[in-house]
């Protein structure tokens, strides 16, 4: 059987939901070639968070044909916005972290990319071509990943990196479903797990993220100014678990409640302080009494 015949029965798969999303790059030129890379690969939803220069000519031309791909690109105002919707969060990144992050590699990031592309939404982020992603924005992703080059000179240009990726998908999907789904069963099987829990959106992840983080200072667990190093440590373990959008709903009821009973003891502690504070008064006041009757 032929690539193009492979190419053919497998037309069907929604490649738009894998989207490759830019965070500030800073060449317009870069951009295009990105969507080169992805067209090639047969990816087609490009996202571009903050770029320096866009559209430009440099993307056009750099793109080699690949203008469908720049013309259909969503810029966004932030990352968060990039990601709102999406299931799956895979960040490429090639520096290492104080905080270890749940890491896969480039063909289990391709395979986790075309499971959950069947249902919904999923990215995978490349940071600026100078300093790649912030912890911050890593806070954003449920996975990193990294490719095994030189260690002594590990960066690549981010149009290669994305071809490196997109490679690795259209090989991983093609390798992994040729001779397994014929199209009617893949549209059946993307039925199936439409019906089954789906695991939850980059944007509810970050409100239950605030959520928790606002319960655990009202609850006196710890102090405001000493969060994040915590928080991050407990979005590693949401990450790993891949906690679906049931899960998250059950997770911030049980915040809720605490924070109402929280907010019940809290008003419980300032009516006994109250009670307190007036009954020491009335003792102060009856010494006084006494002292002038004397």
């Amino acid at each position: 059987m032929s690539g193009t015949e492979n190419f053919n029965i497998y037309s069907n798969f929604p490649w738009a939901n894998i989207r490759i999303v830019l965070v500030e790059t800073s060449h317009p030129g870069n951009i295009g070639a990105v969507a080169r890379a992805m067209k090639n690969m047969c990816l087609q939803s490009l996202y571009l968070v903050r770029p320096k220069q866009y559209p430009d000519s440099h993307a056009m031309a750099r793109s080699s044909g690949a203008i469908d791909v720049l013309n259909n690109a969503v810029v966004c105002d932030s990352l968060s916005e990039a990601l709102s919707d999406c299931r799956l969060v895979i960040a490429a990144s090639a520096r290492s972290r104080s905080i270890s992050w749940p890491t896969t590699t480039a063909p289990e990031a391709a395979q986790k990319l075309i499971n959950s592309g069947m249902q919904a939404p999923v990215a995978l982020v490349f940071g600026r071509e100078d300093r790649g992603l912030n912890n911050e924005e890593l806070d954003l992703c449920n996975f990193m990943v990294q490719l095994p080059a030189n260690p002594e000179f590990s960066s690549l240009n981010i149009a290669a990196a994305v071809q490196v990726f997109s490679y690795e998908v259209r090989k991983t999907f093609l390798a992994g479903q040729a001779s397994q789904r014929p199209s009617s069963s893949l549209a059946s099987h993307s039925t199936e797990l439409d019906m089954e829990d789906r695991p939850a959106s980059s944007i509810n992840l970050k409100r239950l993220f605030d959520h928790l983080e606002t319960t655990l200072v009202q609850v006196d667990f710890m102090p405001a100014h000493r969060t994040r190093t915590l928080m991050r440590k407990l979005m590693r373990f949401f990450h790993k678990s891949q906690v679906t959008e049931e899960e998250v709903s059950i997770f911030r009821g049980i915040l809720t409640e605490l924070q109402r009973l929280s907010t019940i003891n809290n008003d419980l502690k300032k009516q006994l302080q109250q009670s307190d504070n007036q009954q020491s008064d009335t003792n102060e006041s009856d010494r006084n009494e006494k002292q002038m009757e004397a």
